[in-house]
């Protein structure tokens, strides 16, 4: 295969420049700027791998761009995959140094074909593979869920099965695919019809596989149309299903009464598996408290079922200490679960991001007319640490103002980390509360706010952000303790490595 031209040969040497702020926890440092002719871009994916190199997929309207860096950050390969015109991208996956990105092309409006753009970090080769194509109702779409994270693609622990996920819903029926591939040839071994009900809705939560092949899906049965609330109870009960080859198993998870769940997570493990998620007295999409269900991986029988409400640090951190005991009394809503991240001692931190949209009409004024405005918040950050025995901790609560995708978070020993930007200057309210958020004229810092085992918070300034050195730590990447994110300009690139100090 021939590479393409590498990018920005002449412009780069990408070095370390030395450090860009100090850190307590980390090496910080930034490549060399280097030109992009490509201005408009989509962060897809970012890896580091075994050998720390970074592979990096971007995307734009017309083409997937794949590109390998160096431990320093130097760029290595490049290489630009022509995207069609009605060809979009649906997930992404990484395992066995090759970087899978699925799309979906809609030659019409019926017909669907799911292919797989694969690049091997190793030998540095491209190839695409057509996995399969399949028909749709007029203008149907393919997967459901189109949400913040992928819920429709999973790989097996030992990396030898990969699952795919699809709604087949046809005018008079609900139906949903499962397609097992082998993991490594991306051979198709089979697809199975898992669920199929001419009168019930069904709504898939979250997909996992374990080492034998067997696939575990759990998703909303709702019981008479798509409402979650139906004479003041819920409409919809959990199913479980667990399919092979041969067969299926069906495990139904009733609710308690006046208890209210909008989405499951499976947190997998070697024998049993823990349903985790947001619960409500109210309604579906909003939070009292957080619930886990422990579920037999073999019987599928519940095991133990647990609820948690949230701590008054959390509404403290959100509303202020003078109006947290009456706003606990009253339940968030629009959070969205992220991370589910567990550090070396088992602990897992749980951290959900507050997430809607409005609308406002916008007058031309004397000119007459005007149009809607759509706006998009991504405000407060919810974080639930559990200790080994499943038991909540702690709970706090950032509060923040953004338009956009803003923060990452990792564990690393027994820190929790999260990157975002602010404004310059973050300062303490009366009422106890830090607003992180940035005003028009103001200048941005990116920050690293770090919880301790206990959930005591320090903020470190990473770097003072100026002219087009902000960078998003929304799209980055951690492992072994390497973080990595891109910068915001168009047109000239630049990375920052943050690498755990010993």
């Amino acid at each position: 295969m021939k590479k393409s031209t590498i990018i920005c040969i002449a412009y780069m040497a990408l070095c370390y420049t030395g450090l860009v702020a100090q850190s307590t926890y980390f090496n910080i440092t930034e490549s060399q700027k280097f030109k992009d002719k490509n201005k408009t871009t989509v962060v897809e994916a970012v890896y580091t791998t075994d050998t720390n190199e970074t592979i990096v997929a971007r995307s734009t309207f017309k083409n997937l761009i794949f590109e390998i860096y160096d431990n320093k950050a130097n760029i290595v390969f490049n290489y630009e995959a022509p995207l069609n015109k009605r060809e979009s991208i649906v997930g992404e996956l990484f395992y066995g140094n090759t970087l899978k990105i699925f799309t979906v092309f809609s030659p019409t409006k019926t017909e669907r074909v799911i292919s797989c753009h694969l690049l091997n970090i190793v030998d540095e080769t491209y190839k695409k593979i057509e996995l399969y194509n399949t028909t749709v109702e007029k203008r149907q779409l393919l997967f459901s869920g189109q949400n913040k994270r992928q819920t429709n693609f999973s790989i097996s622990p030992n990396e030898q099965f990969l699952a795919i996920a699809t709604d087949n819903i046809k005018k008079n029926i609900n139906s949903y695919l499962i397609h097992v591939f082998d993991a490594q040839t991306l051979q198709l071994l089979y697809t199975k019809e898992y669920y199929s009900n001419e009168e019930k809705f069904f709504q898939s939560s979250d997909m996992a596989i374990d080492n034998s092949g067997n696939i575990y899906n759990l998703g909303k049965e709702y019981i008479k149309g798509r409402k979650d609330k139906k004479d003041n109870k819920a409409n919809y009960t959990f199913v479980l299903n667990k399919i092979n080859k041969e067969s299926i198993e069906t495990q139904h998870i009733a609710l308690g009464e006046q208890e209210y769940i909008e989405s499951l997570r499976i947190i997998f493990k070697e024998d049993t598996m823990n349903f985790v998620g947001f619960y409500s007295e109210e309604r579906s999409g909003r939070i009292k408290g957080i619930i886990q269900i422990k579920i037999d991986n073999n019987t599928l029988a519940v095991l133990e079922k647990k609820s948690f409400k949230l701590p008054k640090e959390v509404y403290e951190g959100i509303y202020g200490y003078r109006k947290a005991v009456k706003k606990s009394k009253k339940e968030l809503r629009s959070f969205y679960l992220d991370y589910f991240l567990e550090d070396e001692f088992g602990n897992v931190y749980i951290v959900a991001e507050e997430f809607y949209v409005t609308q406002s009409y916008v007058s031309n004024g004397m000119n007459g007319g005007g149009y809607w405005a759509t706006t998009y918040h991504y405000d407060d950050i919810l974080i639930l640490k559990f200790n080994t025995e499943g038991k909540l901790e702690w709970g706090r609560s950032i509060f923040k103002k953004d338009g956009s995708p803003s923060y990452y978070a990792f564990t690393y020993r027994d820190k929790l980390h999260i990157f975002l930007n602010s404004g310059k200057n973050l300062k303490e309210k009366k009422d106890g509360r830090v607003k992180v958020s940035k005003s028009w004229f103001e200048s941005s810092v990116l920050y690293d706010f770090v919880y301790d085992k206990d959930g005591n918070v320090t903020r470190e300034v990473i770097q003072e952000n100026k002219g087009k050195t902000r960078y998003i730590p929304y799209s980055g990447s951690f492992r072994d303790g390497k973080f990595i994110m891109f910068n915001h300009s168009k047109n000239r690139k630049r990375l920052m490595i943050l690498e755990a100090k010993n």
